[in-house]
């Protein structure tokens, strides 16, 4: 029994552990719903969407409406950083999901924000980014059906941009072999048609004519009949190229579209109208890509809902002025030329409108000072003088005429009556010191103009100004433009002033004021029309001018010496001038400009000068990189010295540019002065220093110089033997000239200081023409502000790239009349 006793306690024994058990149990239970809890917690926040990025789709929607915000933008749709923000973003959405079913959407997205970028920033790399971006769509998502979209948008962009129609064209065979059942064929063939056409050597008509579906010429396309050889305005313009195949695609779009209700045109039309007087008058605005888009589209769509109605040719002639006014900013050429033919498509449909006559006007001066089409522009001169002898443009037409003949004489007409010529107009003034004691003086006119001009040498010692020395030009029948009649007071040089006053007799008078002036020559150029004065002190003497229409004559009063004023007297020349002799290397060798190195001053450890906010080396950078855009726009490849804020020694600019084969050397910088009312835009080239103002920015320039004496000498002695001198001359008055035309045109009254020559050791080794150009002075308050103005920089490289590309035009120009013996190649410019 007490065995049994004792097994049954022992069996007993485990019962009195269950306690124990469950209390450690419920230990555990705790921190188990804990983490289970986290777990559903961290799964639900995720689910709920407090990520750090959205989802894919939802950010894609979000990416693809920012789209519409910023075109709807007015402001932040002209900066490149908002387009370039939205192509990464849609490519950070490309990337990040890989499984997403509609990455295509948000590669094409991509591509369609660089491309907007492309149309804003006229820069030929970021439509190379757009048209890769586009081709990627086509090649990793054949199956999507944005690829066919891809396609053709990247073939429209090498055609247009690029210049590259076999790339265009081989696209398109991709659309047809692989989509020939998509949404694209039809655009992508009519496309096709136009290329082919224009790689043919077809003119634009001929190409409309391929593009259409049954190959039938159209009816406005008749030729004229048999015996009638008077000029009418659409034999006139099929003298030039007619309607090009982009004018066309405008044309057809806005045909496409459905036509406005009768009772809408003429709000719509006054809406339109008000909406460009404001943009013209918009400083920032008004050369922004969009804006003239959208007004040119808007003119055409009212012009073709209703042809026959009398605001028609208004609204056209509307549409071209729009294209014309985008042109004067992008400064492409194939975008002149659809200005130029939306004005002659008004001249063909509506021949007895009153525009008609303006627009043939535009149409000539576009392609006279435009597209350099000289013969072309006086086709339609006379269209003008034959078919609207009667018309308010007769006079206009004759000036421009005049200016691109080199005859003063009008034209006459039918009846044998000459219409009445415009007044000339002195349109700008300009002057280089030619050593220390001379000086050349430009002025430039509208038209030729009778003149004489007498030499008071005064007094050497005389304060007053009737004891200055001083010399008067006298213009029959002339006036002065606004800026140039206010007149310039000039330190440190011979030159001294000039003022303007109008004489009893129906004379404007320009009187030259000197510090000393012994002798003078005057004599006058053509195309464009010029009066150059050359005055000399002391006993320096003037060399002799070759075809000068002026003698040399010492300082003598006019009573005491008629023959003095018998020789300064200019009167135009009845037939145009024999080209000059030829002196200098470009053109006796016929060579143009394809290469320019453009030199950003400073920059690094080097910040330049810095006054008032302006940084010299930030300044200068974004007006080099501007002007690099718009020259590449233009044809010509652009190499730069620095394209990021780093430092480069004066020596290696110049080793730069000469290894890069560069043809013309120009160097941006910011000017400074002790004197704080000093301002203005000067440009200088490699001399020695004709004054002691240019001596003295050429010592602060030279500053960063690694030169010793010896090179300096052998340099400076090699420069004065070279011919180069006479091109960064020409190079020079061309940049200066043009830029300031360029500055009054947008309304900014910005000094001009003229051209100037100084030892710049920045220029000194180039082996090509090589100018300096100061944009204006940092320690002048106002043009501190204007310089930290976006529009005010991009002027600024309007009017660089304009001087540049009038002296390459020049440079053809010469080489066309003096070497005409010599036959130009294929791929000759």
């Amino acid at each position: 029994m007490a065995k049994g006793k004792t097994v049954a306690g022992k069996k007993a024994q485990p019962k009195a552990s269950e306690p124990t058990g469950n209390n450690q149990m419920r230990r555990l239970v705790p921190p188990l719903a804990f983490l289970v809890a986290l777990c559903l917690m961290v799964v639900c926040f995720y689910d709920s969407g407090y990520t750090s990025l959205p989802p894919t789709g939802k950010r894609y929607d979000l990416a693809k409406a920012n789209i519409e915000t910023l075109r709807q933008d007015e402001k932040r749709s002209g900066q490149r950083e908002p387009w370039e923000n939205l192509a990464a973003e849609f490519r950070a959405i490309y990337d990040a999901d890989p499984g997403w079913p509609n990455r295509p959407a948000a590669l094409f997205r991509a591509a369609e924000s660089l491309e907007e970028l492309a149309r804003r920033s006229f820069a030929k790399a970021d439509a190379r980014k757009a048209i890769e971006c586009y081709e990627a769509v086509a090649q990793r998502h054949a199956d999507s059906r944005l690829a066919d979209d891809a396609l053709f948008r990247a073939a429209k962009l090498r055609a247009a941009w690029l210049k590259d129609d076999k790339g265009a064209l081989a696209l398109l065979e991709r659309i047809k072999a692989q989509y020939p059942k998509g949404d694209m064929i039809q655009e992508a063939q009519a496309l096709e048609k136009t290329l082919q056409a224009a790689a043919n050597g077809r003119t634009a008509p001929e190409a409309r004519r391929v593009s259409s579906t049954d190959g039938k010429e159209p009816k406005d396309e008749a030729s004229p009949a048999k015996g009638s050889s008077a000029p009418t305005p659409s034999t006139a313009a099929s003298s030039t190229s007619g309607t090009t195949d982009t004018t066309a695609g405008q044309l057809a779009k806005a045909s496409a579209l459905l036509p406005l209700p009768q009772a809408e045109l003429l709000p719509r039309y006054r809406e339109a109208k008000a909406k460009m007087d404001a943009l013209r008058a918009d400083k920032v605005r008004s050369c922004w890509r969009q804006p003239w888009e959208e007004l040119t589209a808007e003119f055409l769509r009212i012009y073709t809902s209703r042809k026959d109605w009398a605001i028609s040719p208004g609204a056209l002639f509307r549409a071209a002025a729009s294209q014309e006014a985008l042109s004067d900013c992008s400064h492409i050429a194939d975008e002149y030329r659809q200005a130029r033919d939306l004005y002659l498509k008004l001249a063909q449909e509506f021949p007895k409108s009153a525009l008609a006559d303006d627009s043939l006007l535009r149409a000539a001066s576009i392609e006279a000072d435009r597209l350099n089409q000289t013969s072309e522009a006086l086709e339609l001169l006379d269209a003008i003088m034959a078919l609207y002898s009667g018309g308010d443009m007769v006079a206009e037409a004759q000036t421009l005429r005049n200016r691109l003949t080199g005859a003063p004489g009008a034209t006459a007409s039918k009846a044998g009556n000459a219409p009445q010529v415009a007044r000339p107009v002195v349109q700008s003034l300009s002057w280089n010191s030619l050593s220390k004691n001379s000086v050349e003086i430009v002025l430039e006119l509208s038209a030729p103009a009778r003149y004489t001009a007498k030499l008071n040498t005064g007094s050497a010692k005389g304060k007053n100004k009737a004891e200055q020395a001083s010399l008067h030009v006298a213009l029959e029948n002339a006036s002065v433009e606004k800026d140039i009649r206010k007149g310039v007071n000039i330190r440190g040089s011979l030159f001294k002033g000039m003022s303007v006053s109008d004489s009893k007799g129906g004379e404007t008078v320009l009187q030259f004021n000197f510090q000393d002036a012994r002798r003078f020559d005057a004599r006058t150029e053509t195309n464009p029309c010029r009066i150059i004065l050359r005055v000399a002190g002391g006993s320096t003497q003037l060399p002799p001018v070759s075809n000068a229409k002026a003698g040399f004559a010492d300082a003598q009063p006019a009573a005491e010496n008629p023959a003095t004023l018998a020789e300064a007297s200019g009167t135009p020349p009845a037939t145009p001038p024999s080209p000059r002799l030829v002196r200098d290397m470009a053109r006796q060798l016929g060579l143009t400009v394809r290469t320019v190195f453009i030199d950003a001053g400073h920059g690094g450890r080097d910040p330049g000068t810095n006054h008032n906010g302006v940084l010299e080396r930030i300044v200068s950078l974004d007006v080099a990189l501007t002007l690099g855009r718009l020259l590449e726009a233009n044809g010509l490849e652009v190499v730069y010295s620095r394209t990021a804020d780093k430092h480069i020694s004066l020596r290696e600019r110049t080793t730069m540019a000469n290894a890069a084969g560069a043809d013309l050397f120009v160097s941006i910088h910011v000017n400074a002065n002790d004197d704080p009312s000093v301002q203005g835009f000067e440009t200088y080239y490699l001399d020695i220093a004709s004054n002691p103002e240019a001596a003295r920015l050429a010592t602060l320039e030279n500053a960063d110089g690694d030169h010793r004496l010896g090179d300096m000498q052998k340099m400076l002695a090699d420069v004065m033997l070279n011919a180069r001198v006479d091109e960064s001359r020409h190079l020079a008055q061309d940049i200066q000239r043009l830029s300031q035309f360029r500055l009054k045109r947008r309304q900014y009254d910005t000094k001009d200081n003229g051209i100037k020559s100084a030892p710049f050791i920045v220029l000194l080794g180039a082996q090509m023409p090589a100018v300096l150009v100061e944009i204006g002075y940092c320690t002048n308050r106002e043009e501190a502000a204007r310089l930290l103005t976006p529009k005010y920089r991009m002027t600024l490289a309007e009017g660089l790239a304009e001087g540049i590309l009038a002296y390459k035009d020049k440079l053809l120009k010469r080489r066309t009349v003096q070497n005409s013996l010599t036959q130009e190649g294929a791929g000759a410019m």
